[in-house]
């Protein structure tokens, strides 16, 4: 597969106290592959905690305005020479989507300043289905899921989307019928971290029987609950306010106004790969098409 140019706006941190950003172009065979290539270069130019803030793909280096200003700071990797610093203790600082989903530099309807992390909940609709969604950043997507898959009631299956996004396939609706304890879907999403959580091209499932209960962790790293049983919805609320998360009617996340791009990890699986990993722990294939 020919590797194709990206641009990247990457953040970091300097020292405790300061925040700094650059703007990087650079070639690879996706997005998390280009992106590791910029993080592993700008090491050298004091970057750490890394986070990928904004993307673009690129038809050609002649695209870039002022191409000849560019620094390459290793083989097929660029930088604007400067960088700029911020104070991470502002309460302004924009909002770090989690890893597998980043904002297009392109304008979408609303201003990205709008997505918080806050959460809207609604009354049973003419179902009986109580909703909640809850937008929450990088670095605590992992830990909020988990307490997440915690809140609900005993659980009884697990199942993972792989979309048809992904390496233009069809979607694929792959089943654990064996993971139906909290115990066994936490552990193997700790030990899979890397190639469930943070990758963008999955939807991600844990049902419970009682209320015909329904957690997602969908693709565009939105946290999602359905229930038809007030109480089940009620306490998970409840939950949710006591991490500190609060309700809000001004509800934005990166699936509707914005242009986005999904992702996986350099180092993570490629989708056959990933299905090869499904098989060896069980995962049975129930239902795949175009959508």
């Amino acid at each position: 597969m020919e590797d194709k140019l990206w641009y990247l706006m990457i953040d970091g941190e300097q020292d405790a106290d300061t925040g700094v950003f650059g703007n990087f172009y650079a070639y690879g065979s996706h997005l998390g592959d280009a992106l590791d290539k910029a993080i592993k270069a700008s090491l050298e130019y004091g970057f750490t905690n890394h986070n990928l803030t904004e993307a673009s793909l690129l038809s050609n280096f002649e695209e870039i305005d002022d191409n000849e200003e560019l620094v390459e700071i290793a083989d097929a990797v660029y930088m604007r020479p400067t960088m700029f610093s911020f104070s991470l203790s502002d309460p302004d600082k924009s909002f770090i989507p989690p890893i597998g989903i980043v904002k297009s530099v392109f304008e979408g309807e609303y201003d990205y300043d709008l997505i918080k992390e806050k959460f809207v909940a609604y009354n049973a609709d003419e179902n009986g289905v109580f909703e909640f969604e809850l937008v929450v950043e990088k670095k605590n997507l992992f830990s909020v899921l988990i307490n997440a898959i915690e809140f609900l009631p005993e659980v009884d299956g697990f199942c993972i989307y792989v979309k048809d996004f992904w390496e233009n396939e069809l979607t694929e609706l792959w089943m654990a019928r064996h993971f139906n304890n909290k115990s066994a879907i936490i552990a193997f999403l700790s030990s899979q971290k890397k190639n469930t959580v943070e990758n963008g091209y999955l939807s991600i499932v844990v049902y419970a029987l009682k209320g015909q209960t329904k957690l997602t962790l969908d693709d565009h790293k939105k946290i999602q609950l359905q229930t038809q049983d007030e109480e089940v919805f009620k306490d998970f609320v409840e939950n949710i306010i006591n991490l500190g998360y609060e309700q809000t009617k001004d509800f934005y996340n990166l699936e509707f106004g914005y242009h986005h791009f999904h992702y996986r990890l350099a180092d993570s699986l490629t989708r056959a790969e990933f299905k090869q990993m499904l098989e060896d722990n069980k995962f049975e294939v129930i239902d795949s098409r175009e959508e």
